[in-house]
């Protein structure tokens, strides 16, 4: 064995005295990838050299333990598949940590050679082909849902839509009904007539056919506001509103004799028997 020299020797030595022994070690390895069941095969030479302070049992395992947590560390993040970028990984990764020293060693140069067998190979593109249809059937499933929700946005905003729309409806029924219908007896006697004849009334399709126009002019003239007989109906509706539910039946009394008085008994009757169902 060549006796390791200093950096710093007598004068008169030549550079070749000057420079310390160095030493190649070789030695392969499995390190990890970017899935850890799948493996490289490596090839790694290292040139190492002693230290001033290394004992006697120092050796190349030394100088390769230095090298491989660096390799396992860089393989950790290559895939088996893509063989030539991860030896350039690896490579630059130890050529940034050069020179390597401890336990009385220094490794001032690391060669790798990777390898990957075909059952390896084989089992990283099996992997591939599944990662792909799962990400394929992901993308599928995010766009259904996103399908989904797209529909159901529609459906909601539809549904707010006929809302508000039927709520458009009923307030614009309700002003027809007090602005038109209700605003006087004989728009309500109207109102009636019209009802009964028409199959979707809200839409006003006007009396069916073979209606008496002139009947239905003279039933709406009949209960005009301005008719006395209107007038007098208002009148006594306040009135009678006003009486207890006793003076109510003594009115329907007189006016059942009154009634029969002028002839006409069957009415008289009537009134008679509703006077009754008061008690």
């Amino acid at each position: 064995m060549r006796p390791l020299f200093s950096k710093h020797n007598a004068p008169g030595r030549s550079q070749e005295e000057t420079q310390p022994t160095t030493w190649m070690y070789a030695f392969i390895d499995r390190p990890p990838s970017t899935d850890p069941s799948l493996c490289f095969s490596t090839d790694v030479r290292v040139t190492w050299r002693r230290l001033p302070d290394a004992t006697a049992s120092t050796g190349p395992q030394f100088a390769a333990r230095l090298v491989r947590p660096v390799i396992d560390e860089a393989a950790a993040d290559c895939s088996v598949l893509r063989l030539d970028a991860a030896e350039q990984d690896i490579t630059t990764a130890l050529c940034s940590r050069l020179p390597l020293s401890g336990d009385g060693v220094e490794v001032v140069d690391v060669r790798v050679r990777l390898s990957v067998d075909a059952a390896t190979r084989n089992a990283a593109l099996r992997d591939e082909q599944l990662r792909q249809q799962y990400r394929r059937e992901e993308a599928l499933r995010a766009e259904r849902l996103r399908a989904e929700y797209e529909r159901e946005q529609e459906r909601l905003r539809r549904e707010c839509e006929l809302d508000a729309l039927a709520r458009r409806q009923a307030r614009e029924r309700e002003d027809f009904l007090r602005g038109e219908i209700l605003a006087s007896p004989a728009s309500a006697r109207l109102y009636t007539l019209l009802e009964r004849s028409v199959e979707h009334w809200p839409r006003l399709g006007g009396p069916e056919v073979g209606t008496d126009l002139v009947a239905l002019v003279r039933e709406v003239q009949l209960w005009q506001p301005e008719n006395r007989w209107v007038t007098v109906a208002q009148l006594l509706h306040g009135f009678v509103t006003g009486l207890s539910e006793e003076n109510r039946k003594e009115l329907l009394t007189i006016l059942a004799d009154a009634v029969k008085a002028f002839g006409d008994e069957a009415l008289a009757r009537r009134l008679a028997a509703v006077a009754g169902e008061s008690e």
